[in-house]
């Protein structure tokens, strides 16, 4: 079970990065997105869910190998 989370960790923060990539170079241009600082903290929260389970998973992986 452990892969699979290591595995939705690492596309949950990368997917989050490049979304807020996206609506940063999106507000560079003068766009105005609504709700976009709501946007911003939930892709925030995201990254560190997925960090979070990045690590889980892999500290995990650590006691089992041993």
């Amino acid at each position: 079970m452990t892969p699979a989370l290591a595995q939705i960790g690492a596309i949950m923060v990368s997917t989050s990065i490049i979304l807020v990539g996206i609506l940063i170079a999106v507000q560079m241009f003068a766009v105005t997105v609504p709700f976009a600082p709501y946007i911003m903290v939930t892709l925030s929260i995201l990254i560190v869910i997925g960090a979070a389970m990045l690590i889980h998973s892999s500290r995990s992986l650590e006691t089992s190998s041993s």
